[in-house]
C-alpha cells in the first residue's frame, strides 16, 4: 500500500552564538535562523554566560567571538570541553593573528573566519564545521598553512594506512567511524593517529586537514564557495537567550 506519510524532517544543527557586541550577535542570529538546517538555541555576551548556556543546551555548533572585555575565547574552549564536549566551534573574530589562530586550533576550534567575511563565506564555514570539517578565512588559512609548514619534516613518509586515516580524519570522521570504514580495529586507527601526530608534529584536526590538502589527498578546505545572498536576511525567529 502506498504511503502518504511525509519523510522525517532533516536534522537541524543547534547553534550557540557567543559575541559581546549585541548588534553583531543579533545579526548572526538572523543569518543562522534563516538557514533551514540550523537553529539558534542560545545567545551569550560573556564567557561566563556562554559556559552556562553550553551546559544547558548542548549545542552542535558554537559561533565564538575571540576577545571579550572579561575573558577570552581560549578560556571558553577549555570550559566547553566539559560543558558540551561534542560541540564544533567556529571562531568569528575581528582579527586573525597568529597567536589567536594557534590558540584556537590548540583549543579544538574547527574554523576561523574574519568578521569582514561575506555572508556566503560565513554560511559555508557554518556548514563545513557543522559537518565535522574545517574552514578558514583567507588570513587564518595562511597562518595555519604556515604553522603546518613550520612544524612539518619534509622527509616524513606516511604509510598507506596512515594516509587513509589522514584522509578520513580530514573528512570529519571520528576514530570509531573510521575503523569499520577501513575494516580494522579501533586500536589500529588510534595507533595510526598517534603515529601521524608523531611523524608530522601536527595534533589538531584542522592542521591535519590542511596537511592532507597540501599532500593533494583532499581538496583545500575552502575551495568551493556555495552561492548565497550577501545581504543580511530578514525576519528572524525568536531565539532562546
Amino acid at each position: 500500500m502506498e504511503s502518504n506519510a511525509s519523510p522525517p524532517p532533516a536534522k537541524r544543527h543547534r547553534v550557540l552564538i557567543v559575541e559581546d557586541h549585541a548588534a553583531i550577535r543579533e545579526m548572526l542570529a538572523v543569518l543562522v535562523t534563516s538557514l533551514p538546517d540550523f537553529e539558534v538555541v542560545g545567545q551569550a555576551g560573556t564567557v561566563e554566560e556562554a559556559a552556562l548556556l553550553a551546559g544547558e543546551w548542548r549545542p552542535d555548533v558554537v559561533v565564538l567571538d575571540w576577545m571579550f572585555p572579561r575573558g577570552s575565547g581560549a578560556e571558553f574552549l577549555v570550559q566547553l570541553k566539559t560543558a558540551a564536549p561534542h560541540a564544533q566551534v567556529l571562531v568569528f573574530s575581528a582579527t586573525a593573528s597568529p597567536h589567536a589562530v594557534r590558540e584556537a586550533l590548540t583549543g579544538g576550534a574547527k574554523g576561523f573566519v574574519e568578521k569582514g567575511a561575506r555572508m556566503a563565506e560565513l554560511t559555508q564555514a557554518l556548514r563545513a564545521v557543522a559537518a565535522g570539517g574545517v574552514y578558514f578565512g583567507p588570513a587564518s588559512a595562511r597562518i595555519v598553512d604556515g604553522l603546518v609548514r613550520t612544524q612539518l619534516d619534509t622527509t616524513v613518509v606516511l604509510s598507506t594506512r596512515e594516509r587513509e586515516v589522514l584522509v578520513l580524519l580530514a573528512e570529519g570522521l571520528s576514530s570509531k567511524e573510521i575503523a569499520p570504514r577501513l575494516e580494522v580495529s579501533l586500536k589500529t586507527v588510534n595507533n595510526n593517529r598517534v603515529s601521524l601526530s608523531a611523524k608530522t608534529g601536527l595534533h589538531s584536526i584542522a592542521q591535519l586537514t590542511m596537511h592532507a590538502a597540501r599532500l593533494g589527498l583532499i581538496p583545500g578546505p575552502n575551495d568551493v564557495v556555495e552561492p548565497c545572498a550577501d545581504a543580511w536576511p530578514t525576519g528572524p525567529r525568536e531565539a532562546t537567550t
